[in-house]
């Protein structure tokens, strides 16, 4: 059976970087679409203070999905390489590189979700005019913290191409994949792109995403976690 410098099977190893991955995909979607998602009104920053304020706890509990995913995404990183490394060192290591990059950003971003709580405090003391100039701030740290995200979308975006290629290469994994991972990446950086300098496509970019990234990212990782690596047949003496 095949081992790596970890001394662990390639399968093995497979298995632990897809439950790392399955962390990722959990702690985003509870903290962006069950919490971000339940308390954040984009249009009213009034009615967005009043859920936070409301909600206190829940929006802690978001904070502490990214944080898990943010720690997942670091173990990810360094499990990929060496996962992949024997199809390209070189290569490997770059996608190591950029994606642990994505994750530095992803941390240090975590500081401005996590300010609309400690800006909060008091709020039930404060005058109205207080609280409508708080609501206001609180909404441009958030949309701070969204374009902070987004930054750290173009890393991944790269990851991916490099990723993509050597998920190809890889004689343990089927070709599609790779494919369909490094068509994420393109996804990725259509979204990334289109928020920053073409906001107009930001809805169609966030439909190619949902079809190219996020489709080929849970696919990739039920694979990890299900087969791990693909099965080779012994060739006959």
């Amino acid at each position: 059976m095949k081992t790596n410098e970890l001394n662990l099977s390639t399968k093995t190893l497979a298995r632990t970087t897809g439950f790392f991955y399955l962390l990722i995909i959990t702690g985003g979607l509870m903290s962006g679409m069950f919490v971000r998602e339940t308390l954040i009104d984009p249009t009213d920053a009034a009615v967005t203070l009043r859920n936070i304020v409301q909600n206190e706890s829940l929006f802690r509990l978001g904070f502490l999905g990214d944080l898990i995913m943010v720690l997942s995404d670091v173990m990810v990183s360094v499990l990929f390489y060496f996962l992949l490394v024997n199809v390209h060192r070189g290569l490997a290591i770059l996608a190591a590189v950029f994606r642990l990059i994505q994750s530095s950003v992803l941390g240090a971003n975590l500081i401005n979700l996590f300010k609309p709580i400690l800006m909060i405090q008091g709020a039930d003391k404060m005058s109205t005019e207080q609280l409508t100039q708080l609501g206001i701030d609180v909404m441009t740290q958030l949309q701070v913290f969204d374009y902070g995200y987004l930054i750290s979308g173009v890393f991944f975006a790269i990851n991916c191409f490099l990723m993509g290629v050597l998920l190809y290469k890889s004689a343990d994994f089927p070709k599609p994949i790779g494919i369909m991972i490094f068509i994420a990446g393109l996804g990725y950086l259509f979204n990334c792109m289109a928020s920053f300098i073409v906001p107009s496509l930001i809805d169609i970019s966030a439909v190619v995403m949902l079809f190219t990234a996020v489709i080929a990212e849970l696919t990739f990782c039920a694979y990890l976690l299900i087969v791990g690596v693909r099965h080779r047949k012994k060739l006959i003496a």
